[in-house]
């Protein structure tokens, strides 16, 4: 039967303790690689870059050729100008739709409020009404009846605790 054993190791050994010292440690080790996760999270920041210079050098590329061609730069202003006017009639219209629709809300903010005021109010009234007459019923029918009658009761029982204590035979 081979030897599989690890020579000099004995179960329920501990480790050897580390006796080497920070310097020995930071020493043997090579340059520090970053994990995984941050090389790939540098890829949409790289592509942002080279999308950022790709644009400058479109938008430098196309000045210089206005520069050097004054009628076609006079055509593209113009051009920009009429839909800058378009841009602007549209907000100005999207504008005027907003007003509209804030006075609209306003107007059925209004129409609520009376609708409570006129409608929901009373009601609350009417039930509180009730609420009241309940309770000051309650409180009557308490003291002309059932008062009186737990009054005779508690006195009758008294009487017949007395009674029962004296009849009661002695031991």
């Amino acid at each position: 039967m081979p030897n599989n054993h690890r020579p000099n190791s004995t179960p329920n050994m501990l480790p050897p303790k580390a006796t080497s010292t920070l310097a020995e440690d930071t020493q043997d080790e090579g340059p520090v690689e970053a994990p995984s996760g941050l090389q790939t999270s540098r890829w949409p920041a790289i592509i942002a870059a080279i999308v950022a210079c790709v644009v400058l050098a479109a938008l430098i590329a196309i000045g210089v050729l206005l520069f050097n061609n004054p009628l076609a730069a006079a055509v593209l202003r113009d051009i920009f100008i009429i839909l800058l006017g378009i841009q602007t009639m549209i907000i100005g219209l999207l504008m005027v739709v907003a007003v509209v629709a804030i006075i609209y809300v306003a107007l059925k903010m209004h129409s609520l409020v009376q609708f409570v005021e006129n409608e929901i109010r009373p009601i609350l009234q009417r039930a509180d009404d009730v609420t009241r007459t309940v309770q000051s019923r309650a409180t009557f029918i308490s003291d002309a009846a059932v008062k009186p009658v737990i009054e005779v009761m508690s006195y009758t029982s008294a009487v017949k605790g007395i009674i029962k204590a004296f009849v009661r035979p002695r031991d």
